[in-house]
């Protein structure tokens, strides 16, 4: 990272999030554009006009209370009572501050080593900006944007219940397959029905009050809580494959879905990126954790989770014959035959000048997964495919996809 990124993403003037329930997305956009090697001129010019005013119309705001004010929580006992109760933000990140100086010599590894693990349960949280923003600040190498982001996955924290999941529940080999199972139940059962709107009818203002106005929100902690079995009975692959061909095929099968799912003119959905590069933080966080056993456990909250947030968007679960279409389309087959073949400077420099946060996200985390999976043609043709940005206010109550 450049000295004037690191500088950005060490900024702590503005809050977490902004509007009651809308997360600070600048310094996602920060990293991204870093990554992607953009001039560092462009890189501040991001950042002074997000924190104007954001492409949502909207300002951010800054933090409430000056550092130097803040009255740190002060133990782990209040940091858990705390877990997912949207409140103490700034007085967490001063307590994991105190923490990663008095107990760990200043490593923030050491840090992430001892609190993410048990964090890792509630990834869906600020619909899953909580484990982006750690994600990402550790892929940044950034010690105090991975802290926010801690305290940040701790104060939103929503996932399904891990209790209730059933290991090797369904025999089956890949995650399309499995994609597959649930799309051709969620339409022979009507699970948008039974299941998505029987979840948000029976549960009222007294369910999280504070993530009412957040709308779809509010309603994806709903379906959480309340899991269908195709988001508890788990496939074998989860537990029997090893890690490192979860991570390839969920990223593959993340993108398949992305790319069945365009809408008109081949934009991307909004809902979907999310679970592509939250996949992306999570397995940030892994490789420092280090831990085989959280690792896969890990991946069984967001297989879990991943079922939830497809079913719970307003376009509903991708169909069998749109996943089936573009499967055919996008074989795993079908690569790019050499780094010439794909244009990926036009599409790199489309994306550093984009306005939208998620499509520079987007375009720096295909390219990696292009370079790393042997360029295969499905990650460069969804880099291409922008999100628009939505319209978000109070007032909504349910996500448009």
């Amino acid at each position: 990272m450049k000295l004037p990124t690191q500088n950005l993403l060490a900024d702590n003037i503005f809050d977490i999030e902004f509007q009651g329930y809308l997360s600070n997305h600048v310094k996602h956009a920060i990293v991204a554009l870093d990554k992607l090697d953009a001039p560092a001129e462009r890189i501040q010019g991001y950042w002074d006009t997000y924190t104007k005013l954001t492409p949502y119309n909207l300002q951010v705001e800054k933090v409430p209370t000056a550092w130097d004010q803040v009255q740190p929580i002060a133990t782990k006992e209040e940091w858990k009572n705390l877990r997912g109760k949207k409140k103490k933000w700034q007085e967490m990140c001063s307590f994991l501050e105190l923490e990663k100086m008095n107990r760990f010599g200043g490593d923030t590894n050491l840090l992430v080593k001892e609190f993410a693990p048990d964090l890792l349960g509630g990834i869906s949280g600020a619909l899953t900006h909580g484990i982006i923003h750690l994600g990402w600040g550790i892929d940044s190498k950034s010690d105090w944007m991975t802290l926010e982001g801690l305290a940040y996955l701790n104060f939103c924290h929503l996932g399904v219940d891990e209790s209730q999941f059933k290991d090797d529940a369904v025999e089956e080999n890949t995650p399309l397959e499995s994609m597959l199972r649930i799309a051709n139940e969620y339409s022979s059962k009507n699970l948008k029905a039974t299941w998505i709107e029987d979840s948000k009818a029976k549960l009222g203002e007294e369910f999280h009050p504070e993530l009412i106005p957040s709308g779809f929100q509010w309603n994806l902690a709903k379906v959480l809580a309340n899991p269908h079995p195709v988001a508890l009975e788990h496939p074998t692959w989860l537990s029997k494959d090893p890690l490192e061909q979860i991570w390839k095929n969920l990223y593959q099968t993340g993108t398949l879905i992305y790319l069945a799912t365009r809408g008109k003119d081949d934009h991307g959905n909004f809902l979907i990126l999310h679970s592509i590069t939250s996949l992306w933080a999570l397995e940030k966080v892994c490789r420092v954790i280090d831990d085989p056993q959280v690792e896969r456990k890990a991946l069984k909250q967001y297989y879990g989770s991943l079922v939830c947030l497809l079913a719970a968007g307003n376009a509903g679960f991708p169909t069998v014959d749109m996943l089936q279409t573009t499967k055919t389309e996008f074989p795993w087959t079908k690569l790019d035959d050499d780094k010439a073949c794909f244009d990926w400077e036009t599409t790199v420099v489309v994306g550093i000048q984009e306005t939208e946060e998620h499509n520079i996200k987007l375009v720096y985390v295909m390219k990696a997964l292009w370079d790393r999976y042997n360029q295969w043609s499905g990650f460069s043709q969804a880099a291409k495919c922008f999100v628009l940005t939505p319209n978000i206010g109070p007032s909504k109550t349910e996500y448009k996809a």
